[in-house]
């Protein structure tokens, strides 16, 4: 799953190395290979489905509330891929991706002016 996905880069890269894709978003997309669902994650309009997902990609959207869902969305030794501006309204930290997934297997993370991103599985 791609949340906030924008345009779809992710869930595109990930659609032609052969993963099933949902992409969700508040701004319809047209990707193929691809299912969209239109969704405002603000307001709640989308509920993450515990142990359903492989994997699950949230990069440069940031929202506090989404991080418990998302860990409890993954199935056993799934992945997850994070990102956040780390300054202005909606800024984050690794510090936050990893309180928030203590004890999961962290592939790669780093933290700069810019943003901050944690990959990490959970086995």
């Amino acid at each position: 799953m791609d949340l906030a996905c924008g345009s779809g880069r992710h869930s595109r890269w990930l659609a032609t190395h052969g993963w099933q894709v949902t992409a969700v978003d508040i701004q319809p997309v047209q990707l193929p290979g691809v299912t969209f669902l239109e969704a405002d994650l603000e307001r709640g309009g989308f509920a993450i489905t515990p142990g359903a997902w492989d994997l699950i990609v949230c990069w440069l959207y940031w929202q506090a509330d989404l991080l418990f869902p998302i860990a409890q969305g993954i199935r056993d030794c799934g992945g997850i891929a994070l990102a956040g501006k780390t300054s202005g309204r909606f800024a984050t930290s690794l510090a936050s991706y990893r309180a928030a997934f203590a004890g999961w297997v962290e592939i790669d993370a780093a933290e700069d002016e810019r943003m901050a991103w944690f990959i990490a599985r959970r086995c």
